[in-house]
Order: C-alpha cells, then structure tokens, then sequence
C-alpha cells in the first residue's frame, strides 16, 4: 500500500486497519490479527494512522464513521497512556480546564436524561435550560478553531484530524439548537436531536483528551502561541492620499464598523482588523494559515471556488449574507489586483448590517 512506505511497521498497520474499517466492514478475525498493536497503539501512533488517510481525502467527512470505529478499537491503548502535564503550556491548560467544565455539564445532562426517561415524563425543560446556559461548549471549540489549530497546523506535518473535528464540532452545536428549540410532544424527536448532540459533543471530548492534546503538546514543544509585538509603532504609513503612524493605522482598524481580512496570492492570511466586535472570532495565530483552514470543511468549496474565480480574473467580487446569532451578517470579497490587472490577494469585508437593514427614513440631525 503507497500509504503506508513512510511509517514503521506498527504505524503501517494502524493504516491497514483503518482502511480496511474505511472500505467495509471488519470482524473479529480481522481484529484478533491486529489486536496487539490496536491495543497498545499511542496517540501519536494513531494520529500519524488518521493523517495518511485524512490528508488524502477529498471529502473528509466521508471518513466519519470509519475514525469513528477506528478510535474505538484503539482506545484501549489510548486510554492506558499517561497523559502529559500541560501546566508548562498555557493555552492547552486552559483547553484541558474547560475540557473538564464541559465533562461536569455532560454528566449532569446525562443525569437528567435517565431520569426523564426512567419516569416517562415529557417535560424537558430541565435539560433545554442547562443548554441554554451552557455557552462554553462554543466558546471551547471556538478556541479550538481560532488558537490551538493554527499553531498545529504550523508545527506539525500530520493535522488533518482537526478538520474532521471541526465539521464534528459544527454539527454538535447544530443538534443542540435543534434540542434547546424542541417544541411539541414528539419525544422521539427531541430525544434523537439530544442523542445526537450528547454523542458528538462527548466524541469530540474524548478525542481531545486522548489524540489532539497529547500530539499537540509534543509538536508545539516550548511555542506558547505568544505575538512578538512589532516595533513599527512609530513607523509611517505613506501614500498618495496621506500619511499615518502605523499606531494611527491600527487604531483606525479598531474603530471601523467591520472587520476586515488580507488573504495573500498564496492562499494564506497576512492580515486581520481585530475590532471589539468582531462577528468571527480570530487570533494572532491565524497569521500565515491556509485560508482553507479558516473555515469549515463543508464551507472549503466555496472558497477555493471564490479565489479560482478571482485568481483567473472571471470575477472581481462575491457578496453573502446569513443570520448569524441573530444578527443579519453581510459579507464582501474582493480581488485586490495591482495597476496591471496581477493578483495579489483577497480582501475579506464582514459586517453586522442588522442595525442598517432597519433603518427608514432619513436622519440629518444629532
């Protein structure tokens, strides 16, 4: 198998019991035959195993269920480890932190949920109020997504697993807006849309714990994700126009009603606007990623669709609109292009228009 050349030997079967899990069904046979190193493998081992397959993948959420039963049949080995102490890394100590918040409310759902069930009551009241209130999960994968990935992404070769766990996380906050706006008396509906929301939030809990964090820790090494802050705060920046400090220039940024991101010719990101407001969280370790990266696997065609279109000059521009936690959201793009018509990136424009689109009338005074 091409895949499997540059691993070791237990790596390489790793691999060929994923992609015997990826093409069909296994049984027990199959497994007696790789049980010694199913069962010990390590969460370095089984990630270098995702990556071959992952990194290849042209829709990697086809993959789903396969890594799903392929981290069942290694959490033996996955779970006997010791796993590392994240005290000496900052970000991934407070990942693992909210991690076990998260574990707190999980067992408390869990709780409610037998006891509903045990009495036969339609009342799910209990469990939509701890939901409503349970902000973190978002906030946490947030984090994840804007911070933690980034920085993965640049100091390992095999971080294909994160975006499997980002389409996971997507789907996870979906079932639980369909579970906190159940109404009715349909309980096997509402008991499927919680099912479903439980299973990947705590897949997604599981996976962090014993595969991301512990890779993480070893590829990030002694990289805290700290910003060297540039010494250009007296510099200027000139053009025909005018002229500003780049203090000036950065305030500026702060200040506009949008929030605004440079994506070069070479698809990474060089620059964002980190307004108060800011609709889409982002942080400094966004600077040089893969635009790609930025953003949901079920979103990735639209974007490689929008810059091939920009890049071979069939359009200048693409606009959108959505509601995002109720507020109406506009998005702009652009292909910034120089003198001669030569590419040299995208200019992304998000806006929160709710305000503007209620507007009537005019107003000309204070």
């Amino acid at each position: 198998m091409e895949l499997i050349h540059n691993h070791d030997k237990r790596t390489s079967r790793l691999i060929e019991y994923f992609q015997i899990l990826y093409e069909g069904t296994t049984d027990k046979e199959t497994y007696e035959s790789y049980r010694d190193v199913l069962e010990t493998a390590t969460a370095y081992e089984t990630n270098a195993a995702l990556e071959a397959l992952l990194s290849k993948a042209g829709d990697i959420e086809s993959y789903t269920i396969a890594v799903a039963r392929f981290i069942r049949s290694v959490g033996k080995g996955l779970e006997s480890a010791t796993l590392p102490d994240y005290q000496d890394n900052a970000l991934l100590a407070s990942l693992v932190e909210e991690n076990a918040e998260i574990a707190k409310v999980s067992s408390s759902l869990q709780q409610i949920s037998i006891q509903l069930k045990r009495e036969g009551r339609g009342d799910v009241s209990g469990i939509q109020g701890v939901l409503s209130s349970f902000d973190l999960l978002q906030k946490h994968y947030e984090r994840l997504q804007n911070e933690l990935f980034p920085l993965f992404e640049q100091t390992s070769n095999e971080h294909s697993c994160v975006k499997l766990m980002w389409a996971i996380q997507n789907t996870a906050l979906d079932w639980k807006k369909q579970t906190q706006a159940y109404e009715g008396s349909d309980m096997a509906s509402f008991w499927k849309s919680f099912s479903n929301f439980y299973f990947n939030m705590e897949t997604l809990r599981y996976r962090e714990t014993y595969i991301l964090y512990p890779v993480a820790y070893r590829s990030l090494g002694e990289h805290r994700g700290e910003r060297m802050d540039s010494a250009l705060a007296d510099a200027l920046f000139s053009c025909k126009t005018g002229a500003l400090t780049f203090e000036q220039l950065d305030l500026i940024f702060r200040l506009l009603p949008l929030d605004v991101a440079f994506i070069g010719a070479d698809d990474r990101v060089k620059f964002y606007s980190d307004p108060p407001h800011r609709i889409f969280p982002r942080s400094p370790q966004v600077i040089g990623r893969l635009v790609q990266n930025c953003h949901p696997p079920k979103s990735v065609s639209t974007v490689e669709e929008i810059l091939s279109s920009f890049k071979e000059g069939r359009e200048d521009s693409a606009e959108f609109y959505l509601v995002v936690r109720g507020a109406f959201v506009h998005i702009q793009y652009y292909a910034v292009r120089s003198m001669d018509g030569k590419y040299l990136g995208t200019l992304e424009v998000v806006q929160d228009a709710t305000h503007l689109r209620s507007l009537s009338g005019e107003k000309r005074l204070l």
